[in-house]
């Protein structure tokens, strides 16, 4: 239920047009974002209505997580022997799936809704069986490839 008033809000919100990026506009023009620590690239092939979005997804709002924060949460449960590869996958995911959420409604293939199971998936996993963190992300992209094409 949470979920779904969270989509409906969301889906308010963007309609209206009054989200806007947490960061400042010389950091977005750089591209590169900061959230709770952690540094990401924001694409330079992106307009600025889609790096908005990026930094939204990348960061997260008042409704949701934002990519970094589950990436940092999926990690702190994940074997030190495999963090490095995880971080290395979980911000390619991150990429990728921000890359599409950012476009426009009417042409982009991932949706909310999307996110926020995968994001699911990925902390559930985290909490009762971190030793299969990886297959999660694996099973995610692979959802993320069957949508792309």
């Amino acid at each position: 239920m949470r979920n779904l008033i969270a989509i409906l809000i969301l889906s308010v919100v963007v309609c209206s047009g009054n989200v806007t990026p947490a960061a400042d506009r010389e950091t977005m023009t750089l591209g590169v974002g900061q959230a709770a620590g952690h540094a990401y690239e924001i694409p330079a092939s992106l307009n600025s209505e889609e790096r908005k979005w990026f930094r939204i997804f990348q960061e997260g709002n008042f409704l949701s997580d934002g990519w970094q924060d589950i990436s940092a949460e999926i990690l702190a449960k994940t074997s030190p022997e495999e963090r490095s590869v995880q971080k290395v996958v979980l911000d390619n995911l991150g990429r990728k799936i921000g890359m599409e959420w950012c476009r426009s409604n009417s042409v982009r293939k991932v949706n909310s809704a999307m996110l926020m199971a995968w994001g699911d998936i990925l902390r559930a996993t985290a909490r009762k069986n971190p030793q299969q963190i990886g297959q999660a992300i694996a099973f995610i992209d692979q959802k993320v490839d069957a949508a792309l094409n």
